[in-house]
């Protein structure tokens, strides 16, 4: 049980490969994504999540309300919680591809990777936030198992352009709008909240992208600008 809690703490979570995932919804994503299921703690009469454990291979273990808020990522957990494998880390190749840079917020990282999963993006991560953290997971709402998600903390532009990849980077001002941009392998950088991509980030891209705004707002929150590019990155009329 010890050790289940720990897994709240990253440093734990990147030891031993393993996270945690709250509710009925995100463990039958993780499931029907055959994902490696540890054990599954939930209330004793939670039928549902003990046929998702046992058809898992997972233990399911049944604890009381109080257990249960002590390992839930939330303050009123409904159940259940589930620890499981992170997958293995792979290559993202994809045609049209989110890149997260350093994005610290939970919030906007889950969010992201659940736009570029509505939209058949690929995600590459330069953490930030740890893109397996059980706030991240919660707010992604299952996308991490639909689609193709990296985690690189090493990753230089270079490294994206020897891939193949075009990159763009956004900018608050002075870069082209995204739909006229050519419809190529694309990595569309996001930066950090506060400061955006650092500027040696932005030096290196061979584009620039700014999402117009003719109302009176200074900047858009970084997971509604990552939608919005993601929508314009698969657009079927989008010129270029």
């Amino acid at each position: 049980m010890v050790e289940t809690v720990r897994l709240h703490e990253v440093k734990e979570r990147r030891a031993g490969s393993l996270s945690l995932l709250e509710g009925p919804h995100l463990l039958a994503e993780a499931v029907a994504a055959s994902c490696s299921i540890l054990r599954v703690f939930a209330l004793p009469d939670d039928n549902s999540a003990a046929s998702l454990a046992i058809g898992a291979g997972a233990e399911f273990v049944p604890v009381s309300v109080e257990v249960l808020s002590r390992l839930a990522p939330t303050q009123h957990p409904r159940g259940p919680v589930a620890v499981f494998r992170i997958p293995p880390d792979v290559v993202v190749d994809t045609f049209q591809t989110l890149v997260l840079w350093r994005l610290g917020d939970p919030g906007n990282v889950g969010t992201t990777i659940r736009s570029a999963a509505a939209f058949g993006l690929g995600v590459i991560a330069v953490p930030g936030a740890d893109p397996w953290a059980p706030k991240v997971l919660r707010a992604a709402a299952g996308a991490h198992f639909r689609t193709t998600l990296e985690t690189d903390p090493d990753l230089t532009v270079a490294d994206l352009s020897e891939r193949g990849f075009r990159v763009v980077a956004t900018a608050g001002t002075g870069g082209a709008p995204p739909w006229s941009l050519p419809r190529t392998k694309t990595a569309w950088l996001i930066g950090e909240e506060a400061h955006g991509l650092p500027a040696d980030v932005i030096a290196s891209a061979d584009q620039l992208v700014t999402i117009p705004m003719p109302g009176t707002v200074e900047s858009l929150n970084a997971a509604a600008a990552a939608a919005i590019l993601a929508y314009e990155a698969v657009r079927p009329d989008r010129s270029g």
